[in-house]
């Protein structure tokens, strides 16, 4: 991105025009409660998961699982990074977020922050990149992060709707049906009134669904990748499998989260696997966080070593 005074006058024009600037952000402190309700959920989850974990046969679990398995998820996992990334471009070229690589390293970045951070507060990390390094503006960065939420609320839903429930396929297709007339005439009008409020200028950039192809993809990318590795290393069916990475997905998604989501996680694996295999489950769940961990991290601290903010040029 041109750092000359020509580019920065066109990049901050886009930037206003998208969405002016707020004005001084209004640092509002955490509520207690959420601290205590975070805190009380920090212990009982990792009391549970102390007891029904087996640590003494974890690396026994770990070991069995071919070197091809872990290499896979590791893949579709930085597959779904790639994706954001993509989405990220082109969402913001006209902010002068046109490498493909410096949007990588921003989804990156956020991710590490929403990790690492109690209480989802990493999530500021998005909107804080945006300002600082491509001049977009506060408001339509924050619009553009509750779009991105709202969709990856949509699909873990659909998802759940389709997958989990234990209700015959007829029940499980009419709910999905229903999901799917809210999604497509209730929240686009409820949108609509958000972008005419916030975004006054440019409401046709704040379609609702726009890219959530993108959004289904990425998921689609992870959730398999997991499944792979649960399946591996508890020996149950592919599906099965499937159901439990998505129930530590949507279990990670309620905001009062311990970091990394450690406890949480297994516990939706645990339910959403149907429970029967016990600690054997939860062993398996902590072992593939752990993993995906060293891999979000670690892609995080290489794309912050080595790939520039806001590299010259368009990929």
């Amino acid at each position: 991105m041109d750092q000359g005074g020509t580019g920065v006058s066109r990049t901050q024009a886009v930037a206003d025009e998208i969405a002016p600037p707020l004005p001084a952000a209004r640092a509002g402190r955490t509520p207690w409660w959420r601290w205590a309700v975070t805190l009380a959920l920090c212990v009982l989850t990792w009391s549970w998961l102390a007891r029904q974990a087996e640590f003494d046969t974890l690396a026994a679990q770990i070991g069995a699982v071919p070197a091809w398995v872990w290499l896979a998820a590791a893949g579709a996992q930085l597959a779904g990074y790639a994706l954001r990334g993509w989405r990220v471009r082109r969402e913001w070229r006209d902010a002068g977020a046109v490498h493909w690589l410096a949007c990588v390293r921003l989804v990156l970045l956020h991710n590490a922050a929403v990790l690492v951070l109690p209480l989802r507060s990493g999530e500021a990390g998005y909107v804080w990149l945006l300002h600082k390094q491509w001049r977009v503006g506060v408001r339509a960065a924050t619009v553009s992060l509750l779009r991105w939420r709202i969709q990856d609320a949509a699909v873990l839903a659909a998802m759940a709707i389709a997958l989990l429930p234990a209700a015959a396929w007829p029940v499980r297709l009419l709910l999905l049906a229903a999901a799917v007339l809210v999604m497509a005439l209730v929240l686009p009008r409820i949108w609509s009134w958000l972008a005419r409020r916030h975004l006054p200028q440019r409401a046709e950039a704040a379609a609702l669904w726009r890219g959530c192809e993108v959004t289904a993809a990425q998921w689609s990318c992870k959730l398999l990748g997991a499944a792979l590795v649960l399946s591996q290393l508890v020996q149950v069916p592919w599906y099965l499998a499937f159901q439990a990475a998505l129930g530590g997905e949507l279990a990670s998604a309620q905001p009062f989260q311990p970091p990394a989501s450690l406890g949480v996680y297994e516990g939706g694996v645990w339910i959403a696997g149907g429970a029967p295999h016990g600690s054997a489950l939860v062993s398996a769940a902590l072992a593939f966080h752990a993993f995906s961990l060293c891999v979000a991290l670690g892609a995080a601290a290489l794309a912050q070593l080595f790939v520039p903010a806001a590299p010259e040029g368009g990929a």
